[in-house]
């Protein structure tokens, strides 16, 4: 059979962890010496970021975002998608624009965030606005104490992972999940500092939920 277009209504759900892994690869092969157009339904982000040449995020029988598997967990459309794209998920942190010596920042609490300097032509016509601030747990740099410069986070949990470890920190009232290197040595209790890599925050407007357009 050639088919026109192959309709796959999640055919992995029901293997283990293992045989999933291999049956990825395998489809993904498959599909590479077919070159029939296939259409993959699945909650399983993962397969949708391994297996997709293009993903439609779906929400409420509606498409929030459709893109290539690196835009849409780069730089996802809504709060939503980066929420649900992601393991960990996206972390979101209540921010507001603020303007002090002539630069615009994103204030954390009572701490400050630069931001990518192309931004802040735009921000600074939001000054005052509250925003949620987007950031992958591998975009985070931890020092072992807070330094200028840094957000004082608290670790609530650190789980060793093999190939890394996730931490679980409190900034304020936020929540947020980081990626670090498993020799990185802390504590639950213990106070760390936090860098967000400026070129990979992503803004979102606090009402819609909606991406902030830089460009």
């Amino acid at each position: 059979m050639r088919p026109e277009v192959l309709l796959m209504d999640e055919p992995l759900s029901n293997l283990d962890a293992l045989l999933r892994l291999q049956m990825r690869a395998e489809l993904k092969k498959l599909h590479r010496e077919v070159g029939t157009t296939t259409v993959y339904v699945t909650h399983d982000q993962i397969e949708a970021l391994s297996l997709g040449d293009r993903i439609a995020v779906m929400r409420d029988g509606e498409i929030v975002q459709l893109d290539t598997p690196h835009e849409v967990y780069d730089k996802p459309a809504t709060v939503f998608v980066g929420g649900f794209i992601g393991t960990p998920p996206m972390n979101f942190l209540r921010a507001e624009v603020r303007k002090a010596d002539g630069r615009v920042y994103l204030a954390v609490g009572d701490f400050s965030v630069e931001v990518h300097e192309e931004w802040e032509g735009k921000l600074e016509e939001m000054v005052g606005t509250p925003v949620v601030l987007g950031i992958r747990a591998e975009n985070i740099e931890v020092r072992p104490t807070p330094e200028e410069g840094t957000l004082p986070a608290q670790v609530i949990v650190a789980e060793p992972l093999g190939s890394q470890q996730l931490l679980t920190v409190q900034v304020g009232k936020d929540v947020l999940k980081v990626a670090t290197s498993p020799e990185l040595s802390v504590a639950p209790g213990q106070t760390i500092g936090l860098v967000l890599t400026k070129a990979k925050i992503r803004l979102f407007d606090e009402k819609t939920g909606e991406a902030l357009k830089f460009d």
